[in-house]
């Protein structure tokens, strides 16, 4: 079966399952196919998710090797904390940052504790609006 995907705002196909996957095409991902009657996610399409799952259960650890934690896949601090920086971003943003092969740090995001304005900012302004308003009583015939 042929299908077309929208990655990128872009259309993709027609192609076959194995170039689905040489595409990026992803569980999020809109797709479409003759016989559908509107495009759908690909993770809501049975044929796609039958095939990602066969394709993943040859590169999947066996289950006697579930419990083992393998030293090469365990997380650096940096790892963890990059991470954790990543899920405060909108889900939209974190597939750019994480293409885009970009480290967060602590130093992209403001501290929340902060104000980001000076105190004496909301005083300013009302010593404005009230000196506009007195001029603006002045000026009235």
């Amino acid at each position: 079966m042929k299908y077309f995907a929208m990655i990128d705002g872009h259309q993709y196909g027609p192609m076959d399952l194995e170039d689905m996957v040489k595409e990026g095409v992803r569980p999020d991902t809109y797709v479409w196919c003759k016989g559908m009657p509107d495009w759908a996610l690909a993770s809501d399409v049975p044929d796609i998710c039958r095939y990602f799952r066969q394709r993943l259960s040859g590169t999947l650890p066996s289950q006697k090797y579930a419990g083992f934690a393998d030293p090469t896949h365990i997380k650096s601090n940096d790892e963890e904390e990059h991470e954790r920086l990543l899920n405060q971003l909108p889900p939209m943003a974190r597939g750019i940052v994480r293409k885009s092969g970009i480290k967060l740090t602590k130093e992209n995001f403001p501290d929340p504790q902060q104000q980001h304005f000076p105190k004496a900012l909301p005083i300013l302004l009302y010593v404005v609006c009230l000196i506009v308003v007195l001029i603006g009583f002045l000026l009235l015939p």
